[in-house]
């Protein structure tokens, strides 16, 4: 029987430019998609995805849950741009052992913003959703990195050189 876990996420922060947003950011996510290529023949019964070493453009999401005009100067100065940093204190339960381990996490964005806000006049909250090109993706706990991808420098850890390896069959 496979050891079931649960995993509870409390003190999230959230740093737009190095000013901490409390409580006016609902969510935080980013969606990272390598880039593939299709390989299949010799016999094989169809295709399969394999990664090639590479990365589609990552785009982030970021949920106000209200926007103030010094919120559009943070997202609209310097073109745009815009440094993310995102930190946490995960607890995980470990229901065969019984005990609790506690870490901390440090996700850090790098990007462009790529709908400006424009504020909306009404009595009512103005949650907006902001999309961020990313350029710069860092994920680490304690125990070091555990995912940098800096696509100027064309770093991506932890590599695996994938795609850089092929199969030669001779008949």
């Amino acid at each position: 029987m496979a050891t079931e876990k649960s995993v509870v996420w409390r003190d999230q922060s959230v740093f737009l430019n190095n000013t901490m947003y409390i409580g006016r950011v609902s969510q935080a996510s980013c969606d990272v998609r390598r880039k593939t290529t299709n390989v299949g023949g010799l016999g094989g019964v169809g295709n399969v995805e394999v990664p090639t070493g590479k990365v589609e453009p990552i785009k982030a999401q970021l949920n106000f849950n209200s926007l103030s005009v010094g919120d559009i100067r943070q997202l609209t100065r310097n073109d745009g741009y815009v440094e993310l940093r995102m930190t946490g204190t995960v607890r995980v339960l470990d229901t065969d052992t019984g005990t609790r381990t506690v870490g901390g996490a440090v996700t850090r964005l790098k990007g462009w913003v790529l709908n400006p806000p424009t504020p909306t006049y009404s009595d009512d909250p103005q949650p907006y959703n902001i999309e961020i090109s990313v350029l710069f993706i860092e994920v680490a706990d304690q125990q070091g990195t555990a995912l940098l991808i800096d696509i100027p420098n064309g770093i991506i850890e932890p590599s695996g050189d994938s795609g850089s390896y092929g199969i030669t069959i001779t008949i």
